[in-house]
């Protein structure tokens, strides 16, 4: 059964095609080989975004809206950025030249994650500044290392995120957000924690078992409903609430109950087992 799958293996299930389809990419590390996906960031040794590091990590992301195998993703930062998980974008992404592509990049790096309606969990193991500390703040899970913390300087430049703006309000709540991108104060991780940015913070020693552990629980899930049960979380963030709501209603009526996996679902709750997922 689906929840008896080793955290070590979680290759274990891996469509013949999917080898043929790799692409090599210059600034992440992609594995989209199994049933959780991992995108590794890995521009050393500060992870400092640039315009075709962002385009691959959405271009990898995009790759999964076809894979109905895939449960999970994970966002991490790779051992060469040791210290780092991402220290956001470049100088010359300020650059009045440059500024558009860049906002246009990285935007449709959180679009993709948003349109793949895959659960995306992040791991902190380090600095988060700026669009690195936004990236991790839009993804659905977090966990984050006792050495973490996440910066917002931005205030402290003349300028304020655009993406931040918008997500960290959502996130942690408009009065946190204010105080978080007025000041610029760093946010190491049991504040992170208190206000809801980080979901486990753990010594470093405890990071790879914690992770596996949830990544198992996760995992052993059916894959569709994961997928419309981030859809409607999202939305009910994200939209006017009579709109979310409704929108809520229409996936679970004409969406959910259409899977085998909820029908499996309840077929096993009455039979008193454990559910078979068919993950379609």
């Amino acid at each position: 059964m689906a929840d008896d799958h080793d955290p070590q293996d979680l290759n274990a299930e891996v469509p013949p095609k999917v080898a043929e389809e790799k692409k090599e990419y210059k600034f992440i590390r992609w594995d989209d080989s199994g049933i959780v996906a991992r995108l590794t960031m890995r521009r050393p040794k500060q992870n400092i975004m640039n315009i075709e590091m962002l385009r691959e990590m959405s271009d990898a992301i995009e790759k999964l809206n076809a894979r109905d195998d895939v449960r999970l993703v994970l966002l991490d930062a790779s051992p060469e950025c040791e210290g780092y998980f991402s220290l956001g974008v470049g100088a010359e992404g300020y650059s009045s030249h440059l500024v558009f592509q860049m906002m246009d990049a990285f935007h449709n790096v959180f679009r993709s994650m948003n349109e793949i309606s895959k659960p995306v969990l992040a791991i902190v193991d380090g600095i988060a500044s700026g669009a690195g500390s936004e990236l991790a703040a839009f993804c659905d899970l977090v966990i984050a290392t006792e050495r973490a913390q996440f910066r917002q300087p931005e205030i402290k430049l003349g300028v304020f995120p655009p993406m931040g703006a918008v997500v960290y309000p959502r996130v942690i709540g408009p009065k946190r957000a204010m105080e978080v991108l007025l000041t610029g104060d760093p946010i190491n991780p049991q504040q992170a924690l208190a206000m809801g940015l980080v979901n486990r913070v753990v010594p470093r020693e405890q990071l790879q078992p914690t992770v596996d552990a949830l990544v198992k629980k996760i995992s052993a899930q059916s894959g569709p409903v994961l997928q419309l049960l981030k859809r409607v979380i999202f939305e009910g963030t994200w939209r006017p609430f009579d709109e979310a709501l409704k929108r809520s209603q229409d996936i679970y009526l004409n969406q959910l109950f259409e899977l085998e996996d909820s029908q499996e679902g309840l077929r096993a709750l009455i039979e008193k087992r454990k559910p078979v997922w068919k993950n379609r």
